[in-house]
C-alpha cells in the first residue's frame, strides 16, 4: 500500500514539474521584449540531492541602438591609420596657374612666365617649356628652352624667362608655354600659358631722317591702308600733344606738325617717317585730328604707309593702342585701370612711374 502511495505521489510530482516548465515556456514565447537566445540545460548549475529543472532561459535583448554602437566600434589603431590613408584633399588643377607676360628690351624680345602654387601642398619636378613661338620672326637667343625646378612651396613661385631675337622688321604672332609638374600624390599634371599675342613694329624700327618733300613722294610710292578712332576722354588739343610723344616714341621721325582752329573747330596733322632696323624699308605714318576746340573728344585718323605691306596693319594696331591708352602727361607712361577709374570720376591721382599728380 506504501509501495502504491509513493508510486502516485512521484507521478503527481514529475506532472507538477511538466506543467510548472510548460508554464515558464509559455510566459518566454509570450513576452515580446524577449529574445530567442536560451541557456543549455547541460549548463545549469547542479545542487547534490536536487533533481535539475531542465528549463530554457532567456536571454535578455539588447536595445537596437546599443548593438548598432557596439557593432559599429572600430578597431583600436587601425581605424586611425585607415582615416590616415583616406583619399586626401583634391589638388585642383586651377589651383596651379601659369601667367605670361613680355616686352621689348633692347633688340631683344623678353618673354617671361609666372607659375604660381596656390595649392597647400609642394610641388615637384617643375619644368617650363616653350611649345610655340613665330619661328619665321623671332630667334631663340641662346639657352635651354626647358626651365626645370626641383620644387615650388606653398603660396610660393618661379618665374623663368626666355629671350628671343628679332629677324624681320615686323613680328607678329603668338607664344605659348607649357608646364609640367608632380603633385603630393605623385600624379604628372600639365597646363599652359595664355597665348601671348605679339604685333610690334613700332619697336622694331629707327628714325628715318628726310624732308617734307621727299616724304610725300615715298607716301605715293607705298601701299597704305588707315583707321579712324574716336575719344571721348581728350580734346583736340590734348590728342594732338599726345599723339607727337607717341611718334616720337614709336621711333619715328617728326616730318612736320600743325595744329590750328578755324570757326571753333581744331585741326591737326603730324607725319612720320621710320625704317626697319633689320631690312632697311621704309614707313611712314600721318595722324589727323579733329574736334571742337577745347572741347572733350575727337576723332584721329592714322594712315600708315610702308613699302612692305606686311608691316601696315601691324603698325596701325599698335598706334591705336598707344593713342587710345591712358599716359602720363609728364612722363607718358600707361597709367593703371584704377588711376583710369579714379581720373574718370574727377580725382586726382598719382603717376606710378615719376609720381606727379595728375588731375582732370
Amino acid at each position: 500500500m506504501l509501495q502504491i502511495n509513493g508510486l502516485f505521489l512521484g507521478f503527481f510530482l514529475f506532472l507538477f514539474v511538466i506543467l510548472l516548465a510548460s508554464i515558464l515556456c509559455w510566459l518566454c514565447v509570450s513576452n515580446p521584449e524577449s529574445d530567442t537566445r536560451y541557456i543549455p540545460a547541460a549548463r545549469l548549475e547542479r545542487k547534490p540531492g536536487k533533481p535539475i529543472i531542465a528549463a530554457e532561459l532567456e536571454w535578455p535583448k539588447l536595445p537596437p541602438d546599443l548593438v548598432a554602437k557596439r557593432t559599429a566600434k572600430p578597431i583600436p589603431g587601425v581605424s586611425y591609420a585607415v582615416r590616415k590613408f583616406e583619399n586626401p584633399t583634391q589638388i585642383e588643377e586651377h589651383k596651379v596657374r601659369a601667367l605670361r607676360g613680355g616686352e621689348f628690351v633692347g633688340n631683344r624680345m623678353r618673354f617671361k612666365v609666372k607659375v604660381l602654387n596656390e595649392t597647400p601642398y609642394i610641388i615637384n619636378d617643375v619644368t617650363v617649356y616653350l611649345l610655340s613661338y613665330p619661328k619665321d620672326a623671332l630667334r631663340f637667343a641662346g639657352g635651354d628652352k626647358d626651365c626645370e625646378f626641383s620644387k615650388i612651396e606653398p603660396g610660393g613661385f618661379r618665374s623663368p624667362t626666355f629671350d628671343f631675337l628679332p629677324t624681320q622688321d615686323c613680328v607678329k604672332g603668338d607664344i605659348v608655354a607649357g608646364v609640367s609638374y608632380i603633385d603630393m600624390r605623385g600624379k604628372a599634371h600639365t597646363l599652359s600659358t595664355d597665348p601671348f599675342v605679339i604685333r610690334a613694329v613700332c619697336d622694331l624700327l629707327i628714325p628715318d631722317q628726310v624732308s617734307p618733300e621727299d616724304f610725300a613722294l615715298k607716301l605715293k610710292s607705298h601701299e597704305h591702308g588707315e583707321i579712324v578712332i574716336k575719344v571721348d576722354e581728350w580734346t583736340p588739343e590734348e590728342m594732338f600733344d599726345k599723339s607727337l610723344r607717341i611718334v616720337d616714341e614709336s621711333n619715328f621721325f617728326e616730318i612736320s606738325s600743325e595744329l590750328k582752329s578755324k570757326e571753333g573747330v581744331a585741326f591737326g596733322k603730324i607725319t612720320g617717317l621710320a625704317k626697319g632696323k633689320y631690312t632697311g624699308k621704309s614707313i611712314g605714318v600721318q595722324i589727323s585730328i579733329t574736334g571742337t576746340s577745347n572741347k572733350k573728344g575727337a576723332s584721329c585718323t592714322i594712315m600708315v604707309s610702308g613699302e612692305d605691306q606686311a608691316m601696315i596693319l601691324p603698325a596701325i594696331d599698335d598706334l591705336k593702342e598707344r593713342l587710345s591708352a591712358w599716359l602720363c602727361p609728364l612722363c607718358s607712361s600707361p597709367l593703371t585701370l584704377e588711376n583710369v577709374i579714379a581720373l574718370r570720376e574727377g580725382k586726382v591721382v598719382e603717376c606710378p612711374f615719376c609720381a606727379v599728380s595728375i588731375g582732370r
